[in-house]
């Protein structure tokens, strides 16, 4: 009985850690999860914006961390073109695409990205991926247009 029960456990030790060695060996740093706080405020603060803020959209009252640059992205564009624009490998995680992204940049360095969720369009934007510098981060809403301030 003793070595049946040490058997056990030594079986079960080895396949805790094989298990751990295989999440170790296949783990993706590198990914970074779509911000869905960040994403709901947007597409919230969109939808309301001409009844609540004379159609601006203020992104650094939404984005309330450090980044300086904010990527508009348009909707349907390749995870290449993101890549090529960062100058690295995009590695967002989405489980799902509904519309544009914004991804905020901090010195180039990927802050955080949310994704627009309405049904508003951007209009007036560079495409596919406009850049706007912390500064210039408003954007005007007309009857669900998005454009820049």
């Amino acid at each position: 009985m003793a070595r049946a029960l040490v058997a056990i456990g030594t079986l079960l030790v080895l396949l805790i850690g094989g298990l751990t060695l295989v999440v170790f060996v296949t783990r993706d740093e590198d990914n970074v999860a779509v911000d869905n706080l960040l994403s709901e405020d947007v597409t919230r603060a969109i939808a309301l914006a001409e009844r609540d803020s004379d159609g601006q959209v203020d992104l650094t009252r939404l984005a309330r961390f450090r980044w300086d640059e904010v990527l508009v992205v348009a909707r349907g564009t390749p995870d290449s073109a993101i890549s090529e624009r960062l100058g690295y490998e995009w590695k967002g995680l989405l489980e799902f695409r509904t519309g544009g992204l914004l991804i905020f940049l901090d010195g180039g360095d990927v802050a955080r990205f949310a994704d627009y969720r309405g049904d508003g369009r951007f209009s007036g934007f560079e495409t596919p991926i406009a850049t706007l510098p912390r500064a210039d981060a408003v954007l005007r809403v007309r009857d669900l247009v998005v454009s820049p301030d």
